[in-house]
Formats: C-alpha cells, structure tokens, sequence
C-alpha cells in the first residue's frame, strides 16, 4: 500500500497542468496522431491550463476572495462550521490510508464501463480522482466499514460519468470542440437541479429571448461590455466589504481582467482539444461503428465561459446572504468563497450561456451547496482530526462548501434521515430523466 501511495502522490503532485498534459499526449498516440502533433496539443492544453488556473488562483481566489471574506466578517456572522476550501479538503482526504487505491479503481471502472458500453466517456481528469477518495474517507469514518466506503466512491463515478455522457452535446456547444464533455463532480449539482432548469425554460418571458453576454452588450451598449460589468461588480463588492476608495478601484480593475481576459484563453483549449478530438473521433468510426467516444475533461475548459464567470462573481454577496439567512445552514462560506466558479459550468451548460437563467438556478446551487456541507461538517471534522489535519482556532467543525448532492444523499442515508434522501434521489431520477429527454443532444438539434 505504502509503494502504491507514493506513486500515486507523485503523479498527482504533478499537478493537472503538467499530468493532463502527459495523459493527453498518450491519448493522442493511441488515437493515430502523430507523435509532434499529440506533443504539441497536450503541450498547449497544459499552457491553457496553467494560464486560467493562474488567473482563477490569483485573480479570482487571491484578490477576490479576501473581500468576499471581508464581507463575512462586517457581517459578524458566526456559524459552527467553516468552509475550509478544496486544497484542504483534498489535502484531508489524500490522507486516509486507502487513498491510494481510489485512483487505479476509477480508472479500472471507466475502462471497463467504457468497453462494455455502458458509457461513452472516457476520463482524462484523473487528478479530481480526490473528490470521489473525499466521499470514500468520510463515509468510511463515519460507518467504518470499507465496502460501503468503496460503493460510495464507485456511485459517483457511474454518476459522474453518465451525467458526462448526457451533457456532452451541450457542452461541445458551449466549447465550439467536438467529442469533449465534463464528467466533473460539479456536474452532480444537475441531479436535483435540472428541473428547475426545465422549468425555466418553460415561462414564456425566459424563454424567447436569450440573455447572455452579446445581449447585454447590445442592449445596454458599452455597459454591457464584459470589461465593464467586471469593473462595475468590483466596485460594488469592494464596497459591501467596507474598503478604502484605492483598494475599491484596484479591485474593480481585478474583476474587469478577468472578464476580459478569461474567455480568451477558452481559443487555447480550443487549439489544443481539436487535433486530439478529431483523432477520437476517426477512431471510434473504425473500430467501434456506431459510437462516439467523449474525452471527460477537468471543469477549467469553461471556467473562461462569459455566463460562468459573470456568475461566480455576482453570486457572492447573494451566498453570504444565503448563509445568513437559510434555515437549516450551518455553514459559514470561507476558503471557496470566490470559487464556486465550477458550480456554475454545469448549469451555464443547459441554459447556453444565459445570464439570468444561470444566476437564478446558480443561487438554487448555493442552497444545496449549504445544506450538504452542513450535513457532513461533522463526519469531515471526525476525518481531518484523525489524520491529524490542523483545525483552524475557535472553529468546532470544518466542512467542504463543494460537498456534492449525492454525498449528501449517502450521509443523510447512513443517519436514517429517509425524507431528505428520497426528495434527493427523486429529483435525481426526474434530472436524469430531463436530461435524457431535453439536453442530450445539442441546442441547435433540439430546436
């Protein structure tokens, strides 16, 4: 175990940015590229990686994110459980003993669903294996038993990779790449969500007109530019945080580079995925007739989508507000306070981009990132503490804001609480049903 641990920590060290890369590269050979051309694309598809993860660490989370903290503290709110953000909540769980054996398993597992049939997607974003060792550590401390520790991981990956299959048109919609999809733990949040998306696109006033970021610019002019509203969303939120006039300029000036400068990079990971996707998809055509095959890539490819970042900005103040004021929450929103940009990938996907339905289903988002959390601080606390993860000062619990819907589900399950998991699991097999039926092909198809 000690040797599979340590080989497993090395490659994940690696970081996505340098392992996708490598991963990408032998995909590409596999598929019939040639050996510069599979190179070059995952050389690029690294660079892109590197530059939206720069600009979402260091603009987003590092400028940001203070601010929105600032606000909670203004606030004087004062909730049992803090949001420790996910490097330490995957910190925490690559510290259970068995970690190392989550990584081998969910590829075995996609391969295997691969050649059977079963799906279509095939994971590359094997760095995020840490999400499904979070559901497997934590159910693991809190039953102690190591099968339903192992079925909980193996749940999320069937789901994970269905929810890639059923999504994958409408994110290559979004993309302008074919064959990509993103079997990301941020697309379990459609599960119970997807009928509100439903619903939205059935009120007459929603759904005639569309409106995302070239609306807003045509119909409000040089305000509706996206350099613009990020400044404008800056400014607003520096000044809910109380700062100087200086530091409220600089960071109406962060906000507006990031709108402006994220959506450019999506063009790279547009160059790198097309050589790769085509070659995936001449290869499907003569070995397995008849199907296509999907590359399930990390949640970042979109992270430059107007309607993603528009989203996870405006949606700060509303989260703060949510935690405030939601019954039932006890968690007090702190290290992924100004990322929660994944959240928004999945449910940007369906309305195609358009703001308002995006910002609407975007707070429902929120609510269910609250109530999951909450359910679950006490279990994460139980596994930070055993593998000796240093608790923050005068905090009883620690939580994760991201703790995924079917998470949630598996732990209200183990403690008996039988209504909430069966409002859960309904609404999941209506979203899956919706998803199926209205958003698996592409928008311009289903129209």
């Amino acid at each position: 175990m000690g040797g599979l641990l340590k080989v497993v920590n090395y490659i994940v060290a690696l970081g996505a940015n340098v392992f996708l890369p490598v991963i990408m590269f032998f995909i590409g050979i596999i598929f019939g590229l040639k050996p510069g051309k599979a190179l070059r694309a995952g050389l690029t598809l690294g660079v892109a990686f590197t530059a939206i993860n720069l600009f979402i660490s260091q603009l987003l989370v590092g400028q940001i994110a203070p601010a929105a903290q600032q606000m909670i503290t203004s606030t004087g709110l004062n909730l049992t459980a803090m949001d420790v953000g996910w490097p330490a909540a995957s910190t925490i769980s690559w510290s259970w003993k068995y970690a190392a054996t989550i990584f081998p398993f969910q590829i075995v597992v996609n391969l295997l669903l691969l050649w059977v049939g079963f799906t279509n997607t095939l994971t590359v974003d094997l760095w995020n294996v840490w999400q499904k060792i979070f559901a497997g550590a934590i159910i693991y401390y809190f039953t102690k038993n190591l099968w339903i520790a192992y079925a909980g991981a193996l749940l999320l990956i069937i789901l994970e990779l269905k929810v890639g299959d059923l999504i994958a048109k409408r994110t290559q919609d979004a993309m302008g790449v074919p064959g990509v999809t993103i079997p990301h733990a941020c697309a379990m949040w459609l599960l119970p969500l997807t009928p509100l998306i439903y619903l939205l696109d059935k009120i007459p006033a929603l759904n005639k007109v569309k409106i995302d970021a070239e609306y807003l610019h045509k119909k409000l002019g040089f305000l509706g530019d996206p350099i613009i509203l990020g400044l404008i969303m800056g400014v607003i939120i520096g000044l809910l945080a109380r700062y100087p006039f200086d530091q409220v300029l600089k960071l109406g000036v962060t906000t507006a580079t990031v709108m402006f400068v994220l959506p450019r990079i999506a063009s790279i990971f547009m160059e790198a995925l097309m050589p790769i996707s085509e070659a995936a998809t001449e290869f499907m055509k003569k070995k397995f007739p008849g199907r296509e095959i999907y590359i399930g890539l990390d949640w970042p490819v979109l992270g430059g989508y107007p309607a993603v970042i528009t989203a996870s900005v405006a949606l700060i103040p509303i989260l703060i507000l949510l935690a405030i004021v939601l019954p039932g929450n006890t968690t007090l929103p702190f290290g992924d306070l100004a990322n929660f940009g994944c959240l928004m990938v999945p449910v940007a996907i369906l309305t195609g981009g358009d703001l308002i339905k995006t910002l609407i289903v975007g707070t429902a988002t929120l609510c269910v990132s609250l109530w999951g959390a909450s359910a679950v601080a006490g279990s994460f606390t139980t596994l930070a503490k055993e593998v000796g993860f240093a608790m923050p000062e005068n905090v009883a619990q620690i939580t994760w804001l991201k703790t995924s819907p079917p998470i949630w589900a598996i732990f209200e399950a183990i403690k008996g609480n039988w209504t909430t998991v069966i409002v859960l699991v309904a609404l999941a097999v209506i979203s899956f049903y919706l998803l199926k039926k209205y958003y698996s092909k592409s928008a311009n198809d289903a129209n």
